[in-house]
C-alpha cells in the first residue's frame, strides 16, 4: 500500500490571502492553511487538484504549509473574482498546457450574457505531468461554470422572468461548452498517446464540474458509451470512466447544499487506472449544509466541499 497512488481533487472555496492589516482575516487564513494541510497530509495524496485558489500567492502559501518536497502548478486564467485552479504534487511536476481558448472543434460560436460571444473558458484549466514512476501520470483540473446566474451587466437579479430563464440559459451554455472544450482538448492528447487502441499514459480528469454524475455536461466529458472495462474495445484511447459512480453509496456526494447531498466534485480516469482503483472516497465528516447566500463563509476555515480522494495501484 505504501507505494500506491493516490489522487486527490478539493474545491477550497475561496483561498485568498487576506490583507495584511486585517488581523480577523489572517487569523482565520492561517488557520484554513493549517487545516488544508493536515487533512491533505492524513491521506498520504500524492497529487491534489484544488479549485477556488484566489491566486499564486495562495498556492504558494499551501505548498509551503505542506513542506518540502511539495510543488504547485497554478492557471494563468483566473474568473473575474480571481480564482483559479491549481495542481499540488509531492513529485517532480511539469506544466504541459493552459487550457483556455474554446477551439473551434468544439462550440466555438456560444453567446454570452450580454450579448458577446464567449471565446473562452471562464476559469481556464490546467494539464500536468506528475513524475511519480513508470510513465507518470496526465492530470487535467477543471472548475466549470457554476449555476449561480448572472444577467447582463453583471447584475445578479433579474427584471424580468424572461431574463431569468435566459440568464439560466446562458449558464448552462457556457458550462457546456466548456466542457466541450475540455473533452476535444482530451480528444487530441490521448489519441496522440494511444498504443495499441489503449491509453499511451494513465491521465486523469478531475475538479469541480458544477454538475452530477449524469449530467449531459458530465457525461459527455467520459467519452464514448457504453466501455465495459474489462473488455477492451476501440473507445479506450480516449474513454474516462467516472470514479465517483464507485463511491460508498453513503458518502455519494462532495456539497451538501439546503441540505441536500451532491456530487459535483469528479475524478474521471482512463481505463489502465480504472483497472488499479483500490478505493475512492468522498471525505464528507466535516463539511455542513450551506445555502445560496455566502455572506455567512467570509469566516470560515472547513471549505463548503469536501475532498474526493482515489488510491489506486502501482503500475
Amino acid at each position: 500500500m505504501a507505494n500506491d497512488l493516490i489522487v486527490m481533487t478539493w474545491n477550497v472555496e475561496n483561498l485568498f490571502r487576506p490583507d495584511n492589516t486585517d488581523t480577523s482575516a489572517a487569523e482565520t487564513y492561517a488557520a484554513k492553511l493549517a487545516y488544508l494541510a493536515g487533512l491533505i497530509s492524513g491521506t498520504g495524496a500524492d497529487v491534489v487538484a484544488l479549485q477556488e485558489i484566489g491566486s499564486p500567492t495562495a498556492a504558494e502559501d499551501l505548498r509551503a504549509a505542506l513542506g518540502e518536497p511539495w510543488q504547485a502548478i497554478v492557471s494563468s486564467h483566473p474568473d473575474s473574482r480571481g480564482i483559479r485552479v491549481a495542481v499540488l504534487a509531492r513529485h517532480a511536476l511539469t506544466e504541459e498546457a493552459q487550457i483556455v481558448a474554446l477551439p473551434q472543434a468544439g462550440l466555438p460560436a456560444v453567446p454570452d450574457v450580454d450579448g458577446g460571444t464567449l471565446t473562452h473558458l471562464g476559469r481556464g484549466a490546467v494539464q500536468v505531468h506528475v513524475d511519480c514512476g513508470g510513465p507518470g501520470l496526465r492530470l487535467l483540473t477543471a472548475h466549470l461554470k457554476s449555476k449561480l446566474l448572472t444577467y447582463p451587466g453583471g447584475r445578479r437579479y433579474p427584471r424580468t422572468e424572461d431574463e431569468r430563464a435566459r440568464g439560466a440559459g446562458y449558464a448552462l451554455l457556457r458550462r457546456t461548452a466548456e466542457a466541450v472544450a475540455l473533452r476535444v482538448h482530451l480528444n487530441d492528447v490521448l489519441a496522440a498517446a494511444a498504443v495499441d487502441g489503449q491509453p499511451g499514459m494513465p491521465t486523469i480528469l478531475c475538479g469541480d464540474l458544477n454538475d452530477g454524475p449524469d449530467a449531459v455536461t458530465t457525461v459527455l466529458l467520459e467519452g464514448p458509451a457504453d466501455g465495459d472495462v474489462d473488455r477492451p474495445d476501440k473507445g479506450d484511447a480516449v474513454r474516462l470512466y467516472n470514479l465517483g459512480r464507485r463511491l460508498p453509496p453513503a458518502r455519494a456526494y462532495s456539497r451538501i447544499y439546503q441540505g441536500r447531498g451532491e456530487l459535483i466534485d469528479h475524478i474521471l480516469a482512463t481505463r489502465d487506472l480504472q483497472l488499479r482503483l483500490v478505493s475512492i472516497d468522498s471525505l464528507v465528516d466535516d463539511i455542513t449544509s450551506i445555502g445560496a447566500s455566502t455572506r455567512s463563509r467570509e469566516a470560515v476555515v472547513v471549505p463548503d466541499h469536501a475532498p474526493v480522494v482515489a488510491r489506486f495501484t502501482s503500475p
